[in-house]
């Protein structure tokens, strides 16, 4: 009888299928370019050759950075505020003006942490 492969053996294969990378292109940059493309791949969590093929072929850049992933975690947790302050006016059938506030606040720190990546995303470019 024959097995079938499991999940993972699956997804093996087919990264592998995709990011087949077999062929080498090298180019020359200087000491002070070869610089500044190791700290734009360090800030963004990727190695420099993957940030080059990413440019080189106009794709979107990762940002795997500890700012952004610590972003990320923050904005799942107001995600989760704003789903507990729903909750609660749906319980009292109204809004008391402390969550009103408390949307509020939490609008204000989306804004800010958007403004800082987009910010950011204009640096790297």
């Amino acid at each position: 009888m024959k097995k079938s492969p499991s999940a993972l053996q699956n997804r093996r294969k087919q990264k592998n299928l995709e990011e087949n990378l077999t062929e080498r292109i090298t180019f020359r940059i200087s000491a002070t370019e070869k610089d500044q493309l190791n700290r734009k791949a360090d800030s963004r969590g990727i190695k420099p050759s993957q940030l080059c093929r990413l440019i080189v072929m106009r794709r979107q850049i990762p940002d795997h950075s500890p700012q952004t992933r610590r972003w990320l975690r923050d904005l799942v947790g107001m995600q989760n505020n704003i789903n507990q302050l729903a909750h609660y006016a749906n319980t009292i059938k109204g809004i008391d003006d402390w969550v009103l506030d408390a949307l509020r606040f939490i609008i204000s720190e989306v804004n800010k942490a958007k403004n800082i990546l987009t910010n950011n995303d204009n640096n790297h470019e």
